[in-house]
């Protein structure tokens, strides 16, 4: 309660100082956007985004980028002044009356003035302080409103702006694949090489000797390039699946089970094949999520649903494990990263005890 108390009392102090900042840089700014200079109005501008982000948390108007401010400042100023009179009404409303209530019980003793119009006076100036918070957080969202609408980039602009944002993901994104591969490679492939290598040579050592168990050594080498050419493929169909180019987004899907001992219920209605990049990134995102529920969840099982059409494609991952999935390794924020690329839109819900929900919804056009 005395903490609610105080975020209360410290919000309705900061809306009040940003209301008061606030009528001076309208004034100063709507002054600099008649000088001929280039960098008054812009500076201006950008002291008045701060003050929105100091006083009021409006983080969404931080990076907003270098438009000209001079119609901001002059709709600030053609509404600043008036809020600056009504401000000027409540503040001297408020000083009489919480002046009288405060006199009034310092002379309540000596009965010069009555209990009531003491009561009457506090209460005025409960109204007024009241009333002043209220208009001074409406008059800041105003601000906000106006900064997004004026100083906001346009819709190009803020495409552009994305399309930035998303080819730095892919370029890391592919970095983060190209490590996983080269561990992957390292830890697994290079070792079954390493021992294929050695049993070959034990074999070929026994041949020259004459003695010891020929049929064994060679068995073993044998072994070693049967697990050698297993993992292999696993490294292939991690890094893309052939089925994909050749029979489509379904037919690669179905292959999931094969990769993984849990058991996979797949249920996919996949009606026009997506677009190759479109289906490549589902196949990913399916293919990551049960890697993840094999690896990490402790699941008994896992579920996967496709739904695609000419507009959309929905992924679905579930697993009845652990939960506790974060948005931390590379494994899911490559995957993110490859959604957010397409204009798709990631999610991972896995609250701890579970299930783990990964969904994407990626469109099929953009």
């Amino acid at each position: 309660m005395i903490d609610h108390l105080r975020r209360s009392l410290g919000t309705s102090v900061r809306a009040v100082v940003g209301l008061l900042l606030g009528i001076v840089t309208a004034v100063i700014g709507a002054a600099a956007s008649t000088r001929r200079t280039t960098d008054g109005p812009g500076r201006a501008a950008e002291r008045d985004r701060t003050r929105l982000v100091r006083w009021f948390d409006a983080e969404a108007v931080r990076d907003l980028p270098d438009r000209e401010p001079t119609g901001y400042f002059l709709v600030r100023l053609a509404y600043g002044p008036l809020v600056g009179l009504v401000g000027l009404v409540v503040l001297l409303v408020l000083l009489i009356a919480t002046g009288y209530g405060g006199w009034a019980v310092v002379l309540l003793a000596g009965g010069r003035i009555s209990v009531a119009d003491g009561l009457v006076s506090l209460l005025v100036a409960a109204v007024m302080i009241y009333l002043s918070v209220r208009m001074a957080m409406i008059v800041g969202q105003w601000d906000v409103r106006t900064a997004l609408r004026l100083l906001g980039d346009d819709a190009t602009q803020h495409r552009l702006r994305d399309l930035q944002r998303t080819r730095a993901d892919v370029v890391t994104a592919i970095d983060d694949e190209r490590r996983r591969i080269e561990r992957a490679l390292h830890d697994d492939v290079q070792q079954r090489a390493v021992a294929l290598a050695l049993d070959v040579g034990r074999a070929r050592r026994t041949a020259e000797r004459g003695g010891g168990n020929l049929v064994a050594d060679l068995d073993n080498a044998v072994a070693q390039a049967q697990a050698l050419l297993t993992e292999l493929r696993d490294v292939a169909w991690r890094i893309y699946p052939a089925a994909l180019d050749e029979h489509g987004l379904a037919a690669a899907l179905e292959g999931l089970s094969a990769h993984t001992f849990l058991p996979v219920d797949l249920d996919q209605s996949i009606d026009p094949e997506p677009p190759h990049d479109v289906a490549a990134a589902a196949y990913y995102v399916a293919a990551e999520g049960v890697t993840n529920a094999t690896k990490h969840s402790g699941a008994d099982s896992v579920s996967v649903t496709v739904a695609a059409d000419d507009r959309v494609v929905t992924v679905t991952v579930v697993d009845d494990g652990c939960g506790g999935a974060e948005m931390t390794g590379s494994g899911l924020t490559g995957l993110a990263r490859r959604v957010a690329a397409l204009d798709g839109q990631f999610s991972v819900h896995s609250p701890r005890g579970g299930p783990t929900v990964v969904e994407a919804r990626i469109p099929c056009a953009s």
